[in-house]
């Protein structure tokens, strides 16, 4: 985990200062296929979550294709000398990801081989923060008055019930490893990579042309703005740990705040190393990849930054 600060001076008539703090942790893979997106000279800000082929591949590097895409979004964003359009740059890069895996021979006409990430990436200007969101990465953004409003939805979220609702079945007829239950919804997650990018489906930056109408992506004002979190699906609570009487999104961003996003990750893994098969918390693998990035707005300068 780090802290850094960057200073935002524009138009306003006092200076917006913007301070961020970043998690990422390797869940079971090979690799972690997340990656931080951190350009504070062009306020640009964001996390990915990197999606594989659902058959195996390795580079020569033994890099997977969620590695490689996750880095090239990194790498492209973090280049930037001038950003212009945020979503210019998602067509531009989301090509750039198709032309890679048209070099490593990649059936493109066959989704479970596709490479893929999914985004959640903002710009913070002088009068607000323009934002773009794909698949299933959150950004919450927090109030003074300490409401929560999330800008995105996940994506996958209608697509994911039926699998988990197979996975319940699988326990409930005594299936008790994750390995057994992972292989009775394997046929419905690959069903799932056909949807992606598609009308009732869910959008994912895969290199295809179609990725571009499927993004969340707006702009909010600064008013009464003292957080947003950015966040990959491993950081998600388990529903089962939140209470009824809390809005989902609610209850987690104040977790983070409130722990902080180290002792909020360290709790999370804690609560996955409980339930290695998951049996208690219904999830595909015992723990994913995670990445989170907490950023905090002030229009005062404080007196250090750590």
């Amino acid at each position: 985990m780090n802290k850094k600060c960057d200073y935002e001076i524009g138009e306003r008539s006092d200076k917006l200062i913007v301070t961020f703090e970043v998690i990422t942790q390797k869940g079971v893979g090979l690799l972690n296929e997340d990656a931080v997106i951190s350009h504070p000279t062009a306020n640009v800000y964001g996390v990915v979550d990197g999606v594989s082929s659902l058959t195996a591949y390795l580079n020569t590097n033994k890099e997977t294709g969620g590695f490689i895409a996750a880095n090239l979004l990194r790498d492209y964003f973090e280049s930037l000398a001038e950003l212009g359009s945020l979503r210019d740059h998602i067509v531009e890069v989301n090509n750039l990801l198709r032309e890679q895996m048209v070099l490593a021979n990649i059936d493109l006409e066959k989704k479970e081989e596709l490479w893929g990430a999914a985004l959640s990436i903002l710009h913070v200007q002088d009068d607000g923060v323009e934002f773009i969101q794909t698949g299933d990465c959150m950004i919450l953004a927090v109030y003074d008055n300490g409401e929560v409003r999330p800008l995105t939805w996940r994506q996958v979220s209608h697509l994911e019930a039926p699998a988990f609702a197979k996975w319940q079945e699988g326990i409930s007829r005594g299936l008790n490893t994750q390995k057994e239950l992972h292989e009775t919804v394997i046929d419905t997650i690959t069903k799932n990579r056909y949807q992606s990018n598609t009308d009732g489906g869910y959008g994912v930056l895969n290199g295809e042309k179609n990725a571009v109408r499927f993004l969340e992506y707006g702009k909010i004002n600064l008013t009464g703005l003292k957080h947003i979190i950015l966040l990959t699906d491993g950081m998600f609570l388990p529903s089962s740990v939140v209470p009824e009487q809390n809005s989902y999104w609610s209850f987690v961003a104040h977790e983070i705040l409130t722990k902080g996003i180290k002792l909020y990750t360290q709790e999370l893994l804690e609560l996955e190393d409980s339930d290695p098969e998951c049996i208690n918390h219904i999830r595909f693998k015992k723990s994913d990849d995670k990445t989170a990035m907490v950023i905090h707005f002030q229009s005062d300068k404080p007196d250090e930054c750590s």
